[in-house]
């Protein structure tokens, strides 16, 4: 009888530990679906760049407890990173680039070049999760 009870004890413990550990990756999967919907809504750049940087924040005070979910994250990192990158590029061209010709051609690219790579990161930190993540914002 004592063993019994050991044993169902043992098993509820490991149960236990299994939904801690989805629990963690739930909120970077969740982190990861938000910031995706956030960059595919229509918003000026400075908004953009303002809740991509809430976003990353999010996600790196986010502990994953799985390989997967950890691979996840460091993917989604640097992918919102490049991505804010892309954001940065495009202010820079409202701002600083009026009336000069070359830099407003080089920061396009650099966007163009940063938010695409930015948007392969995401995709494949979602395809690690199992979230189908599609065009963001047009890459």
């Amino acid at each position: 009888m004592q063993r019994a009870v050991a044993i169902a004890a043992a098993l509820a413990l490991l149960v236990l530990a299994g939904c801690g550990s989805s629990g963690s990756d739930t909120a970077i999967r969740k982190t990861i679906e938000r910031g995706a919907a956030q960059i595919g809504e229509p918003r000026t750049a400075k908004q953009l760049h303002e809740g991509l940087e809430r976003t990353l924040a999010r996600l790196r005070s986010e502990r994953a407890s799985t390989a997967t979910g950890r691979k996840a994250k460091t993917l989604a990192i640097q992918g919102f990173m490049w991505t804010l990158r892309g954001v940065e590029a495009r202010l820079e061209i409202t701002t600083n680039d009026s009336g000069n010709l070359e830099a407003s051609v080089r920061d396009a690219k650099r966007a163009d070049r940063d938010l695409s790579r930015g948007a392969g990161l995401l995709r494949a930190a979602g395809r690690t999760l199992g979230i189908s993540i599609g065009k963001l914002n047009g890459f």
